[in-house]
């Protein structure tokens, strides 16, 4: 089955870059979020192609929901936190008190990053980073922040799976609601229809 075109492009810029050398590109997958299990599918597809024997680069996928939990249940604040999601009942002032709790949580030690770092701790040379389930961190921590955190940590490829909304040619929805965020430090790559 072949590739989607901007599956390829992101492919090819990973290949390039092991052959090549530079800079270790940083890629973000926009796509609506309805796809998110399509997209999962198109990331198996270009996992296959990666690993191919021409190519060669091995996919280390990271489920950022699997780390959002760990770190959630490691605080010792997710049954407070549950509690106090329910007693919000729909309050936005109380939900947002809550969602500014969990941010904290993933920002302190090991924060988000530093557990995406570990996992890629026994990571080959000629491994490429796939972030996944980025909408688990909706709307308590934009992938922005992420990202960033990453930049200066990681010196392979990574690819973030956005679901989201494309505003204009730069701009970033997460999950199609929030503000769009302008100035990813990463090339967009839209899944488009």
């Amino acid at each position: 089955m072949p590739l989607r075109d901007p599956l390829a492009q992101i492919g090819r810029r990973i290949v390039d870059f092991f052959d090549r050398g530079g800079d270790a590109p940083f890629v973000v997958y926009q796509y609506d979020p309805h796809d998110e299990y399509s997209v999962r599918s198109e990331l198996g597809q270009l996992r296959t192609w990666l690993e191919a024997d021409t190519r060669r680069v091995t996919c280390v996928a990271i489920s950022l929901a699997e780390l959002f939990w760990a770190a959630i249940d490691e605080s010792g604040w997710a049954e407070q936190l549950i509690a106090q999601e329910s007693a919000a009942n729909g309050d936005p002032a109380g939900l947002n008190e809550v969602h500014s709790a969990v941010a904290e949580i993933l920002r302190l030690p090991p924060s988000l990053a530093d557990r995406v770092v570990e996992r890629l701790v026994n990571a080959g040379d000629r491994s490429a980073v796939f972030l996944y389930r980025a909408g688990a961190l909706y709307p308590s921590y934009r992938t922005s922040t992420l990202l960033d955190e990453l930049r200066n940590r990681v010196d392979r490829p990574v690819t973030l799976l956005y679901p989201g909304k494309l505003v204009g040619e730069t701009g970033l929805s997460f999950m199609g609601r929030a503000e769009p965020t302008y100035g990813y430090r990463a090339l967009i790559v839209a899944r488009g229809t």
